[in-house]
């Protein structure tokens, strides 16, 4: 008789989850934008645009009330942010949204919905037994999480993939200029070697450009070089809070960086900050003469197909094109070691800039919440995150590495995989070591020192100003309970 009365309490159960999980389905109903970049560009890949648009599909005959209508990715050159900032001034926007995750971290909560409460909830289409399933979070790794998220404590989208970036070169320039990057011992043979390649051949030796305004990569750059010269405070930097024994070398965060500043201990009149000004003047000399009046990445892309480049500076997300485009033998390799010849504080090692600065990052806008979307927002982005899903679509883009547990990254290119290992920088850009203020004039004083206009010193005091205001701003907009009265 108890064991009956057990069986027939399971079967209810079970019947009453059943319900449950229909009424769930049932009450998901309405109409979805999605912006998923790279991900649904049918311009530029089909085949991956088609896949994306399968996969919504399916989640639409799995709940038969809703809608879900994909955004096209805006053409190249098309500015992504004026794009944004338009549409969300209309109350316009998709309702998910990719964007870059340090400018969504400025936004914040007055553009995007924040995503803690439901990371810390189960993702119900991750399988049982993988990462995800009992907590979405736990389906992306720990320093991912750790670097998207935001001054204020919240996390406002979900990082799904990975970019990293490298040096794609021509190896018949390279054979002509008898350059190996095996021999690339130092940053200071690399310099070397790009300045013979372009005596020996009459190419540039590095393809990268500085944009007033705007990002540009020389970003990575002005990272590095930063990073290698003050690697060795570090630790004086990090606030305990933020450590992680799992990770005793990390990127800095806004407010880490903010209370150095403040507390005297990151100045730009430091004398590290000449070996920064020196590595960033090396870099500029082996660019184009014009690398100042280069409109946007992709720009160099026909300058290096056209042999006018002995490398170029660019990431994992050029992989199809240049193996369908590029018409002649290339490798690709990476900024060499930094030693203490190079720079005092050099660890003997280059640093990563690859990051979760990709195509799968994803966010719901605020105005998704006020017309009642939030639930279905959050249910399709568990339902598009999830590996059965996503991993096929960053397999067939071949652009990013999946960042999701239990997805496959698929064929990428050997030689990122190298670049991958290493730590990453210390020094997030320009536009989020602190805000989004401090980028532009940051831009403007680099570009005043590269052009001749500005000596060191008075690049120093530039510099230095331009912290303070920042580290300044961000004390006032999140009341870091350090900061001072």
């Amino acid at each position: 008789m108890k064991t009956r009365k057990l069986l027939l309490a399971l079967l209810i159960g079970i019947i009453l989850s059943s319900i449950s999980l229909v009424t769930a389905q049932d009450a998901l109903s309405g109409e979805l934008t999605v912006y998923l970049n790279a991900y649904y560009d049918p311009a530029q890949d089909q085949e991956t645009a088609d896949l994306t648009t399968s996969i919504a599909q399916k989640y639409m005959e799995e709940h038969p009330g809703v809608t879900i209508t994909l955004v096209e990715a805006l053409p190249a050159g098309q500015d992504a942010e004026a794009f944004l900032a338009a549409r969300m001034a209309a109350d316009e926007s998709p309702d998910i949204m990719w964007q870059q995750f340090g400018t969504r971290n400025v936004r914040g909560d007055t553009w995007w919905v924040p995503l803690n409460e439901f990371l810390d909830a189960p993702n119900p289409y991750i399988a049982e037994g993988t990462p995800g399933h009992d907590k979405w979070s736990d389906s992306l790794p720990d320093y991912v999480l750790a670097q998207t998220q935001a001054a204020d404590g919240n996390w406002y989208q979900v990082s799904l993939d990975w970019v990293e970036t490298g040096l794609f070169y021509n190896k018949e320039l390279f054979a002509q200029a008898e350059i190996d990057p095996a021999n690339w011992t130092s940053w200071g043979k690399f310099i070397s070697d790009m300045r013979t390649l372009k005596e020996k051949t009459g190419a540039d030796g590095l393809g990268a450009y500085v944009k007033q305004n705007d990002w540009s990569n020389w970003f990575w750059a002005d990272d590095l070089f930063l990073t290698v010269a003050w690697a060795d405070m570090a630790n004086d930097f990090y606030l305990e809070k933020y450590n992680d024994a799992n990770r005793p070398w990390r990127q800095l965060n806004p407010e880490e960086v903010a209370k150095a500043i403040l507390d005297g201990k990151l100045t730009a009149e430091d004398p590290r900050m000449d070996t920064y000004l020196s590595l960033s003047k090396d870099f500029v000399s082996v660019l184009p003469a014009d690398y100042n009046g280069i409109a946007s990445l992709d720009d160099l892309d026909q300058v290096f197909f056209s042999g006018q480049l002995g490398a170029y500076w660019t990431g994992t997300w050029k992989n199809k094109l240049f193996t369908n485009s590029v018409p002649f033998e290339y490798g690709v390799t990476y900024i060499p070691g930094f030693t203490t010849e190079d720079a005092p504080a050099a660890q003997g090692t280059a640093y990563r800039v690859g990051g979760p600065s990709s195509a799968g990052q994803y966010g719901i806008a605020q105005s998704a919440a006020r017309e009642g979307k939030l639930a279905l927002a959050v249910d399709f982005l568990q339902y598009l995150s999830a590996p059965q899903n996503f991993g096929p679509m960053a397999q067939s883009f071949g652009g990013f590495l999946p960042l999701v547990a239990g997805t496959d990254a698929g064929p990428v290119m050997s030689g990122f995989q190298d670049v991958a290992e290493l730590p990453e920088r210390l020094f997030n850009d320009p536009d989020n070591r602190l805000d989004l203020a401090a980028r532009d004039p940051w831009i403007s004083a680099m570009q005043a020192f590269f052009l001749g206009e500005a000596d060191e010193a008075a690049t120093k005091t530039t510099l230095q100003q331009i912290w303070i205001e920042g580290a300044t701003r961000l004390c006032a907009d999140q009341g870091y309970e350090w900061c001072p009265a």
